[in-house]
């Protein structure tokens, strides 16, 4: 082979290799602008839901993400926890609350809402759930239908929008927010068709300690007896707040009495699992889509 056949065969090779990188940069190119394109293409809105209870009317912020179009789109309502210290309990937002994960469930197709409720950010009205019993221990089953006051009247809000598919509602909570959606579930709100349970239950006051545990396991039976909305309960393995023993336990009697529930304990996350929700969605989100899919609250599957 001649200089010159050489020369033209590294010229020929060359031209193929950018030509390849040419193809490769637009790939990467479309690819971004069909992400940014996808992510806009959700609309938000902070609004105020108004929620009545003996007479007095109180304003609760939320925030609404949805699809673009006219829908109508299933509704998928999300609820908070609550820190351990009572100060920080000003600190919930509705306007970034839970932001990546109402983002991906308005992916999915939701209209999606995050509440605040009642004692948390700007919500109006004072903090409820804490109640107790007479003799001074916590009462977590009034203190959860207390929490579903707000729940309720979100649902009931947000069914005014035309955009609603009121036959198509799922509830979603971390946390006491977990425990509060288990709670909305025995009140046959009409069209909730779902529930989902991330790491759900109250009292907890330091790492494995859970104050008046009998009575958090206690309400879960009561909630069992009158709920008949299939639930998915999602739990690590870690979690310090609510260990597995516990959360197996309240799993069994909510069952034992009546309640329908899938269990399932996710793998490690982190220090502390607790809050897989936000930090471990690849935990999850398998788990939480196909449960969506089962109930016919979306059509997609993994």
């Amino acid at each position: 082979m001649d200089k010159d056949d050489k020369k033209g065969n590294a010229i020929y090779r060359e031209s193929v290799f950018l030509k390849k990188r040419i193809v490769l940069l637009v790939l990467i190119v479309l690819i971004c602008i069909q992400g940014i394109v996808f992510a806009a293409a959700l609309e938000t809105e902070l609004v105020k839901i108004p929620l009545t209870v003996e007479n007095k009317t109180f304003q609760l912020d939320a925030k609404i993400y949805k699809p673009v179009g006219e829908g109508p789109f299933p509704l998928l309502v999300i609820n908070h926890g609550t820190p351990r210290l009572a100060e920080d309990r000003a600190k919930t937002n509705a306007s970034v609350g839970y932001k990546n994960q109402c983002e991906t469930f308005a992916n999915l197709g939701f209209t999606v809402v995050f509440v605040v409720r009642r004692g948390f950010g700007s919500s109006e009205g004072e903090y409820v759930e804490n109640k107790v019993y007479a003799d001074g221990t916590r009462n977590y089953t009034k203190s959860g239908l207390e929490a579903a006051k707000d729940i309720s009247a979100t649902v009931e809000y947000m069914k005014t929008k035309q955009y609603v598919d009121s036959k198509r509602i799922v509830l979603l909570g971390q946390s006491t927010g977990g425990h509060s959606v288990i709670a909305a579930g025995a009140l046959h709100i009409d069209g909730v068709i779902g529930i989902v349970n991330f790491a759900g239950g109250r009292g907890s006051y330091a790492p494995d300690l859970v104050r008046d545990e009998k009575n958090l396991i206690n309400s879960m039976a009561h909630y069992g007896k009158t709920s008949r909305v299939p639930t998915i309960w999602l739990y690590s393995v870690n979690d310090h707040y609510f260990g597995p023993s516990l959360a197996q336990a309240m799993v069994n009697v909510y069952v034992g009495n009546g309640g329908q529930a899938r269990f399932i304990s996710l793998p490690t996350s982190g220090i502390d699992g607790h809050s897989s929700f936000v930090h471990a969605r690849d935990n999850w989100y398998s788990h939480v889509v196909n449960f969506l899919s089962e109930i016919g609250a979306i059509k997609e599957s993994l």
